[in-house]
């Protein structure tokens, strides 16, 4: 296994790193380290944080912190267009604790300072990658839980809800196999309130695991791989 700043990629994916053009690869370390210095910025030390994955335009996030003032609250996106939309949603609405970072959810938790921890996570209808050769893009797999139980104390509850039928089977599949979380389906959701997805839904599933006292073993979080070169394609 090599690494790249830090963060393990196979053999295979350095061979073609190098098809990258000049100064690509320093780039994203350098974009890397912005995103560990905003959240040390943002975020006191030994803080709990509502973490929202897929935070969209902001809807939901922006009306949990208005509703539970005493809640940091940090939403991560990918898009600049939603963030900006998420943005201005907090600060219309006056809401110091609540923040939209541009991040990967994988980058956001190994740039997260020590000290940090997640008081809930919500993820709400997140990219099903419905076509089967796809299905290892999914961020929903057993090695994200385990690496995010090392961030989540006993009682942290993850909410999940997704209008992907074979997506939500297979997440509720595998927490059994799990020993840092188990599923709860008793519990009340703390805040119903639609997003945009959620209103295109026809109909929807949820589901909702808390963190048992189970150590969190090690687990290597491995960032998402880098984009395809823009150059021509390397053989695989």
């Amino acid at each position: 296994m090599l690494t790249l700043r830090g963060c393990p990629i196979s053999r295979a994916r350095a061979n073609w790193a190098v098809d990258y053009r000049p100064g690509f690869v320093e780039q994203i370390a350098q974009w890397r380290a912005a995103l560990r210095a905003e959240l040390a910025a943002l975020l006191p030390s030994a803080a709990s944080i509502v973490w929202e994955i897929g935070s969209g335009h902001g809807h939901f996030l922006a009306r949990y912190a208005a509703e539970f003032p005493q809640c940091l609250c940090v939403g991560v996106d990918l898009r600049n267009e939603r963030l900006g939309k998420s943005r201005r949603k907090a600060e219309r609405a006056r809401l110091p604790n609540c923040h939209f970072v541009r991040a990967e959810a994988r980058e956001f938790l190994l740039a997260l300072p020590t000290g940090v921890a997640f008081g809930e996570i919500w993820a709400l209808f997140p990219d099903p990658w419905p076509k089967k050769r796809h299905h290892k893009n999914r961020l929903l797999q057993p090695e994200f839980f385990e690496a995010v139980a090392a961030r989540a104390g006993e009682g942290t509850r993850w909410y999940f809800r997704t209008d992907h039928g074979e997506y939500f089977r297979e997440v509720a599949g595998f927490i059994p196999g799990l020993k840092t979380w188990q599923l709860e389906p008793d519990v009340a959701w703390p805040l119903e309130h639609a997003t945009v997805f959620q209103d295109r839904a026809a109909s929807y599933h949820s589901l909702v695991v808390v963190r048992t006292s189970h150590p969190a073993r090690p687990v290597e979080t491995v960032a998402p791989g880098l984009p395809p070169p823009t150059g021509p394609k390397s053989p695989a």
